[in-house]
Formats: C-alpha cells, sequence, structure tokens
C-alpha cells in the first residue's frame, strides 16, 4: 500500500474518533478501528470500509453520526478511488 493510503487510513480515522470523541466505547472504537486496518492491509476498499463504518454507527449510535462521518470521510475515499484507478 502506497504512503498516500497509509495517510488516507489515518485520515478516516481521526475523522471517525472526531465524530464518536465522548459517544463510544473504546471497544466500539476498537471495532471501527479494526475495520480500517483490514482496508490499511488491503482487505477491503475504502469505498467498503467507509460504508462498513457509517452502517455499524447510524446501527447502534445513530444515524446523524454516520452522516457526519460520511461527509468528513467523502472527499479522502474519492480521492484514494481516483488514485487506484
Amino acid at each position: 500500500m502506497s504512503p498516500v493510503a497509509k495517510e488516507s487510513v489515518e485520515q478516516v480515522r481521526k475523522a471517525v474518533h472526531e465524530v464518536l470523541a465522548a459517544r463510544a466505547s473504546i471497544i466500539f472504537t476498537g471495532r471501527i478501528d479494526g475495520i480500517l486496518d483490514e482496508w490499511s492491509a488491503d482487505k477491503l476498499t475504502a469505498t467498503q470500509a467507509c460504508e462498513k463504518i457509517g452502517k455499524i454507527v447510524g446501527l447502534f449510535i445513530g444515524e446523524d453520526l454516520a452522516k457526519e462521518i460520511g461527509k468528513r470521510s467523502a472527499p479522502i475515499v474519492m480521492r484514494e478511488s481516483a488514485a487506484k484507478k
């Protein structure tokens, strides 16, 4: 995986943690970090990882927070997807 991709993963991780600050348990954020690690290991695409995170957050915490994560992550995912093509 290129350094740009690792930077993208960390940007999404930072955005997710900012949105979920004090709203999610360490176990929950650990699960999200696991999904991001799968993206980093090239087991998931950027789009798949962010969709999975959005679904989990929407289901367990709130749809409004899932939308905020999606809004913050979209430019990063689009950039990453364009770079892979």
